[in-house]
C-alpha cells in the first residue's frame, strides 16, 4: 500500500547565490524560457522495476553534438511509496544512468531516467569523489568543480545492486560543489561516488530552492523548485535534513514546467524536512 501524499513543499529558503523560488515561479509563468545552445531534455520510456532483492537500471544517451549537463531518475505513474527509492543517478560519458529499488511486493512499479543535454560549454569537465560505504552505515561524499567553473549538475553512483542500498540526499552545496549521502543496509561493504558536472558559468546561471516539512510518516512529500524567468533547468537535487534510512528519495528529476521535481518517502514517525534545489541557466 502506498504512503499517503500529504505534504507539498512550498516554503522558500535563500542562501548565498540562491534566488527565491516563489518569485521565480510567478515570473516564469509569464515568460518563455531560453536555454544554452543545443539544449534538449530527454526521458526514457518507463522502465519496469520488479519486486525483489535487486534493483533495475536504465540510461539515456544525448544526441550527437551534445554532452550531458544534467539528469535525474524517479518513479513514474503517480507518487512514489514505501519500497520505492533511488540507488543511482549519475552522468555517463554521453548521457545519464539510473538504478531504482522496489523492495515492496508490487509488480507494477516503473521508473524513468532523464538526460539534460546541450552543446559542450567552455571548461566542461566532470569531477568525482569516491568513498567507502561500510555495511550498515551512511556515507557522504562531495565533488568539487575546478576553479573558474560552475556546477551545472551533480550525480551519485553506488557499487551496490541490491534494494537495501538507498540514496538519502543529493544536492548542490552552492555553485561549485555537489554532495551525496547514501545508506548501505546490506551485509557487504560498498563504494559511493559523487559527481559534479562543471563548465564555465552560463548566461542566467542561478540556483533556486524550496523547503517544506511533513508531520511524520508514513508520507510522501512532493514538490519542486522553479527556475527564474527566462531560464531553463540544468540539474537539481534534494537535501533531507538529518538523512536517515527511513526517509528515502523516490524521485529527483526535471519536469516539463521548468522545475526540479522531488518525491521523498518518509516511513519515520518523526517529521522530515526537505529542501529541493534547481540549477538553471539561459
Amino acid at each position: 500500500m502506498r504512503a499517503t501524499v500529504r505534504a507539498v513543499l512550498t516554503a522558500v529558503t535563500i542562501g548565498a547565490g540562491l534566488v527565491p523560488a516563489a518569485a521565480a515561479a510567478n515570473a516564469a509563468a509569464a515568460n518563455t524560457p531560453t536555454a544554452p545552445p543545443g539544449y534538449q531534455r530527454l526521458r526514457s520510456a518507463p522502465i519496469p522495476v520488479p519486486p525483489g532483492m535487486f534493483d533495475a537500471g536504465g540510461q539515456v544517451a544525448c544526441p550527437a553534438g551534445t554532452v550531458p549537463w544534467g539528469g535525474g531518475a524517479g518513479f513514474t505513474g503517480g507518487f512514489a511509496g514505501a519500497g520505492d527509492s533511488i540507488n543511482t543517478s549519475a552522468p555517463t560519458g554521453n548521457g545519464w544512468e539510473g538504478r531504482y529499488n522496489n523492495s515492496s511486493t508490487r509488480t507494477d512499479d516503473h521508473f524513468a531516467v532523464d538526460a539534460i543535454c546541450a552543446k559542450q560549454p567552455m571548461g566542461y569537465t566532470t569531477t568525482f569523489t569516491t568513498v567507502d560505504n561500510p555495511a550498515g552505515a551512511k556515507a557522504a561524499a562531495v565533488a568539487v568543480c575546478p576553479a573558474g567553473t560552475r556546477l551545472l549538475s551533480g550525480g551519485t553512483l553506488s557499487t551496490a545492486d541490491t534494494t537495501d542500498v538507498q540514496l538519502l540526499s543529493a544536492w548542490p552545496l552552492g555553485p561549485e560543489r555537489f554532495k551525496s549521502v547514501m545508506w548501505n543496509g546490506s551485509a557487504a561493504d560498498q563504494r559511493l561516488t559523487t559527481f559534479a558536472v562543471c563548465g564555465h558559468r552560463p548566461a542566467g546561471y542561478a540556483i533556486t530552492s524550496a523547503t517544506g516539512s511533513d508531520t511524520g510518516g508514513p508520507d510522501t512529500l512532493a514538490g519542486g523548485a522553479q527556475c527564474p524567468a527566462g531560464t531553463s533547468i540544468l540539474g537539481g537535487g534534494i537535501h533531507v535534513t538529518s538523512p536517515r534510512p527511513t526517509v528515502t528519495l523516490g524521485a529527483s528529476l526535471d519536469e516539463p514546467s521548468t522545475q526540479w521535481l522531488s518525491e521523498v518517502v518518509n516511513l519515520d514517525p518523526a517529521p522530515a524536512t526537505v529542501t529541493i534545489y534547481a540549477i538553471c541557466a539561459a
